[in-house]
């Protein structure tokens, strides 16, 4: 019995070929269209909000008055999500920012500057 026919059993039962040989091991296909898509970087207010005395002694942000201004765009990040709270009032420049994000930066005395606002 040979045991299958090209590739079969290359990790199972014909493993010590391919170790023995150093046969290259790997899928090969496409790659799917969503994956060669860009993705975008997310950033929640709880993650903002703990990075900012970072941000400012690294001079990635700085005070203007009691706000801090916070550019995500600079940053890498696209998109700001709701999740967490805001101990500080911040003018946050953003690409979109989530309605319920929205809504806590402007309830702790901040703004959030958008190009395209998202729900």
């Amino acid at each position: 019995m040979r045991g299958g026919f090209g590739q079969a059993g290359r990790f199972r039962h014909k493993k010590s070929r391919i170790i023995r040989e150093n046969e290259f091991i790997g899928k090969k296909g496409f790659v799917s269209v969503a994956q060669k898509r860009p993705q975008k970087r997310t950033l929640n207010l709880g993650q903002l909000s703990e990075m900012v005395d970072r941000l400012l002694s690294d001079k990635q942000a700085h005070l203007e008055g009691k706000r801090v201004i916070v550019d995500l765009a600079q940053l890498g990040y696209s998109k700001l999500l709701g999740k967490g709270s805001v101990t500080r009032p911040m003018v946050v420049k953003v690409d979109q920012c989530s309605g319920s994000a929205l809504k806590k930066i402007q309830d702790a005395g901040g703004e959030a500057t958008t190009s395209s606002p998202s729900k």
